[in-house]
């Protein structure tokens, strides 16, 4: 009942640190409730455009996981993955 405040969290708050446990924080969440999260998936996939690399690497991170283990299906940002795991692979 409070994924909006999360992803506003997400989103909004100024610190990094925070920004970046939410993201860990929703992907357990995706784990174990795929069929409520699934509305969501768009705002995860928004924060791989963060200006923090630290937060964009734990999303990355995280959708890969939800990839990987089939509870997220990538549709158009397969071309946004690909650039932003070279540019993590480059660090």
């Amino acid at each position: 009942s409070q994924l909006q405040l999360l992803f506003s969290v997400m989103k909004h708050e100024p610190e990094v640190g925070i920004r970046a446990n939410v993201a860990i924080a929703l992907g357990d969440l995706f784990f174990r409730h795929p069929n409520v999260l699934e509305p969501w998936t768009s705002h995860m996939y928004a924060q791989l455009r963060d200006g923090e690399p630290r937060v964009r690497k734990n999303v990355l991170m995280v959708l890969t996981h939800l990839i990987l283990n089939d509870m997220v299906k990538v549709k158009g940002q397969v071309a946004e993955l690909a650039h932003l795991l070279h540019e993590v692979l480059s660090w």
